[in-house]
């Protein structure tokens, strides 16, 4: 059937209603094949089904009541087996046909076809129902293309405000991380004071500074209130000057997305809050966030690729989530906490700018010199961009709590205000399909979305996975890991954001409450558990979910004050026999130390060969479906499947990824993020090296290395290449095992000074 240009589903019903068959058909194909809306999509197969019979094409219907038959919709399924059956008594001989003209291919020949099977949404690769999917040539429609699907589920016209929650745990979570970063932040300006003064010390001609050997908490309180007060102004002149905000009036947003407009009318009225300024960033990445310290100098800050990218009921559940933030104040601390986080962002981010300006600059006033010149200035330049990057994710740690936490409470207004928890669903995943699509676009993540991520509504992790593998895996096998897997708790303890499945749970429940079809059907969530001993058995296990540096580390720490707990027994019970051999025992405290360095030591030793399991042609997958790997709902870090994968690299190039911190691997079925070390570990990435990773950016290579399944899946490269180039390696067991015989090492020299 040959195509026409914009089909329409108007169109095609109207070629119907007249009896111009054939026109019809190429509409409703067209629509079956090119349009987004799920809804849409069914209502196009559906009168195909009608419209087949009239031309001559029973069996087309038939093979599409079967298809049909595995739509979520229950009454969309009972509606196909009904009509499949009153065409099959009415077109016998179409009914037969093992292999008719839509291509549909019995059950039992599936062992040897090579068509892919579709599934329900909720269903896995192993299900034993799963049916076959007609196989489609260009002219003819299937309900479900290699695009996400949205089923468009509904509203509710009436409906009861959410019962406010509880905000103790909100408010303890808030206080716990002003104190943390305050803290985190005093100790490194002490230890950058320390440091000046201590190089000063040991060069010539220097004196150290007096003022740097004085207490900083004052001063530091000081600067802080001086920050919180000018945080607003402030953060539109950083977002002004590198990413091009502009202001967005009321006016302006009504006139193409009214519903939003009116929530915050409503909202603001209500609350007795001041209208929030409105702006926009000129980016296609779909970004929202807020900021400011008080209501009245609140920002709510959208980007234009958001208000394209969504429609207006899910784009006032953004603001409405938006607003969440203002009424609950906890967008005051995190304000200030990623102004603050700015300052090393940006001198990490402009760094490489400012070495290509003192390039030219020596280019110009000392040609015979600006080579080795040059070559010092990249190392300086390096360095500091890996330092002020290093600064920027330490200071980063301690407001990941508080961006987890206060996600959940935002939701719970969004959805309160507007009654609409699909649309809050929808606009979640939209959201991250449109970062990732930013992502494979650019080649690269954005300083915008890193920088800001922890006041994203998604993290830009997170994201990358959900947007990148959902056009083939459909969204709730992706979410699956987040609602299933019991040590997930503990996996999300480095993450800016919480697990987007267990976070879409609350708009799935207020959907069934309120008598509606859930735009996901996510698995059921498996909660902390209650009983005491299973409980205990989970904690006591934990650590073994955890990568292996982490999860050693724990045991070490675990081991190592078991350790010294015997040995202050024996001392305490030596001192009461009056063995005096033992009784130093007792009050060695370098056995505390030492006892930690050799059981971390140890640990490493016994798992490091189960974590890096030899990569051989037996158990490497090659080019295998990652999105198969991401669905799979038990797997964990340490559970590590050898990969040879093929693709595009992505990510940041030059001074700007010495660390190895932004390398993404674009392959054929998704994105995934790679790790790489050298043999001195991620800082040693900074040393000298005769080809590095980032160099390989934008260029098609072949990566070995271990998938492992977490919060933001990646896999530990051992080596990558470009073709018939030499290949780079990985050095992170190399690194791990060294640090291991450096730990070991100090905890033999530490024993040895005990009584020394």
């Amino acid at each position: 059937m040959a195509s026409i240009p914009n089909p329409t589903l108007a169109a095609g019903l109207e070629a119907l209603k007249q009896g111009n068959y054939q026109d019809a058909i190429a509409h409703l194909e067209g629509v079956c094949e090119m349009e987004l809306d799920d809804s849409i999509v069914t209502e196009a197969s559906q009168s195909l089904v009608e419209v087949y019979p009239k031309h001559g094409q029973p069996e087309k219907a038939i093979a599409l009541c079967q298809h049909l038959r595995e739509h979520p919709d229950p009454q969309i399924q009972e509606w196909a087996a009904k009509t499949e059956a009153e065409l099959i008594t009415k077109y016998p001989v179409a009914a037969k046909s093992p292999t008719n003209a839509t291509g549909f291919t019995p059950l039992e020949d599936q062992a040897s076809s090579p068509l892919k099977l579709s599934r329900k949404p909720n269903q896995t690769a192993s299900s034993s129902s799963l049916l076959p999917v007609p196989y489609s040539p260009p002219d003819i429609p299937t309900l479900y293309t290699p695009r996400p699907r949205w089923r468009n589920c509904g509203r509710a016209q009436h409906w009861h405000p959410l019962k406010s929650p509880k905000m103790e745990r909100l408010w303890l979570v808030a206080i716990t991380v002003a104190i943390a970063f305050f803290w985190l932040l005093r100790v490194l300006v002490e230890f950058a004071m320390e440091t000046i003064n201590s190089i000063l010390v040991e060069l010539p001609w220097f004196q150290p500074f007096q003022l740097l050997y004085r207490d900083p908490t004052l001063a530091l309180e000081i600067t802080l209130a001086i920050l919180f007060i000018l945080s607003p102004w402030l953060m539109d002149g950083l977002l002004k000057q590198f990413h091009g905000l502009e202001p967005l009036s009321l006016t302006q947003l009504a006139s193409r997305h009214p519903e939003s407009a009116k929530v915050i009318q409503k909202v603001c009225r209500k609350r007795r809050l001041p209208l929030p300024s409105l702006k926009v960033l000129p980016t296609d990445a779909t970004v929202a966030l807020t900021y400011g310290n008080l209501p009245r100098t609140a920002r709510i800050v959208v980007s234009q690729g958001l208000l394209d990218q969504l429609k207006d009921d899910e784009i006032a559940n953004i603001y409405a989530g938006q607003l969440g933030h203002i009424i609950n104040r906890d967008f005051m601390l995190m304000s200030l906490g990623v102004l603050i986080i700015q300052i090393p962002y940006t001198i990490y981010w402009q760094s490489p700018q400012w070495a290509e300006k003192l390039k030219e600059l020596l280019l110009v006033k000392l040609p015979g010199a600006s080579g080795w010149l040059s070559a010092i200035l990249l190392g300086i330049t390096g360095t500091l961009a890996s330092l002020s990057y290093s600064i920027y994710w330490v200071l980063s740690l301690p407001l990941l709590w508080l961006s987890r936490a206060r996600v959940y409470y935002s939701d719970r207004i969004a959805i309160s205000i507007t009654g609409n928890p699909n649309g809050l669903t929808r606009a979640l995943l939209k959201i991250a399909l449109g970062i990732s699509e930013d992502i494979q676009i650019s080649g690269q993540t954005s300083g915008l979305l890193e920088s800001f991520d922890v006041l994203l509504p998604v993290g830009y992790q997170q994201a990358m996975v959900i947007g990148s593998f959902s056009p083939t895996t459909p969204f709730e096998d992706i979410l699956k890991w987040d609602c299933t897997n019991p040590y997930r708790y503990w996996l999300i303890i480095n993450s800016a954001h919480p697990l987007l499945g267990e976070r879409l749970h609350l708009p799935k429940r207020y959907a069934h409450f309120l008598k509606l079809h859930a735009e996901l059907e996510l698995p059921a969530l498996i909660p902390a558990s209650r009983n005491r001993a299973e409980f205990f058995s989970k904690l006591s296990n934990s650590y073994k979910a955890l990568p292996l540096l982490q999860s050693t580390l724990i045991f070490g720490v675990i081991m190592g004050a078991a350790l010294r707990g015997i040995l202050w027994i024996i001392g305490k019970l030596s001192d009461m026999l009056d063995i005096w051999q033992l009784i130093w025992l007792h009050n060695a405290n370098s056995f505390i130390d030492a006892c930690i360095l050799i059981a971390f030591s140890i640990s490493v030793f016994l798992w490091i060969n189960n974590y890096f399991p030899d990569l051989k042609p037996t158990n490497i997958g090659t080019d295998p479906d990652l999105g198969d790997y991401f669905a799979t709902n038990a797997t964990l870090p340490p559970d590590s499947r050898p990969v040879l994968l093929s693709g595009k690299l992505l990510g940041r190039s030059g001074l700007r990824n010495w660390l190895g911190q932004d390398l993404i691997l674009q392959t054929s079925t998704g994105l995934v993020r790679l790790n790489y070390c050298s043999y001195l570990g991620p800082l040693g990435n900074i040393l000298p090296q005769p080809t590095r990773v980032s160099n390989l950016v934008n260029q098609n290579v072949i990566v070995t290395g271990w998938f492992r399944r977490g919060v933001n899946p990646w896999i530990d490269i051992e080596t990558i290449s470009i073709e018939d180039d030499k290949p780079i390696r990985s050095y992170y067991p190399i690194w791990i095992t060294i640090l291991a015989t450096v730990a070991a090492l100090s905890g033999a020299y530490l024993i040895s000074q005990v009584g020394a």
